[in-house]
């Protein structure tokens, strides 16, 4: 139930080619690659994508007199937590909010969706549109493969956006990120290879999630 290396690297190259000659085409691809941006490095799940808005997005500055941006979420069970804005992760909602004649970065209290349709509406998309445009990405990834990797082509065609989450978990272990890191990061009550109840240093948090956890569209 997650993308290996080769598989998140195709699905990102089908992203990157997505047709952009029309505006329409245009407006659909900068939606998707901040969809998965999103999905990868925040492992959010759909419904919090539907439930949160760019208000949610804070600057806090921390021991090193450095301002760092966070995301909080309102996630499963109305629990609330706190995930890492890397730089990576603002660059990119920038470029979504430019292309939509926004203001680069969000205000405080701001109530425009995090993702929202096609067409000027800023609205929140909902779940089954978002599952949709998911499983439309990894469907023509699996197309691409079809002919030579077959087994990958399957295994896509079965891939959700809940995988993403699981993606985006096992590329943060693999980093080394600190496991309590990623299940702060990820709001988990506890991780079984982790003593679980530790509270990990935010700031430290921030810095090594920053530092290993990282998507390079280009």
């Amino acid at each position: 139930r997650y993308l290996d290396t080769e598989l998140w690297r195709e699905t990102k190259t089908t992203i990157l080619s997505l047709p952009c000659e029309t505006p329409r085409d245009q407006e659909h691809y900068h939606r998707v690659r901040w969809l998965f941006t999103l999905l990868y490095l925040c492992g959010l799940r759909i419904s919090e994508i539907c439930e949160n808005s760019m208000g949610s997005f804070f600057q806090r500055t921390g021991a090193d007199a450095q301002e760092h941006w966070w995301l909080e979420i309102i996630g499963k069970g109305d629990k609330p937590r706190l995930v890492p804005a890397t730089s990576e992760l603002m660059m990119e909602l920038s470029r979504y909010r430019q292309y939509h004649a926004l203001p680069a970065l969000p205000f405080p209290g701001e109530n425009t969706p995090l993702l929202f349709p096609i067409g000027g509406r800023l609205q929140p998309l909902t779940r089954s549109a978002i599952h949709i445009i998911v499983k439309t990405v990894f469907a023509k990834t699996a197309d691409r493969l079809r002919a030579t990797h077959p087994t990958r082509a399957h295994l896509l065609e079965r891939a959700s956006a809940h995988w993403l989450r699981h993606t985006a978990g096992s590329r943060m272990a693999d980093s080394q990120l600190d496991p309590r890191f990623v299940r702060d990061n990820f709001g988990h009550a506890n991780l079984s290879t982790t003593n679980g109840y530790l509270h990990s240093d935010d700031e430290i948090r921030h810095r090594e999630t920053e530092r290993r956890h990282v998507l390079r569209w280009e």
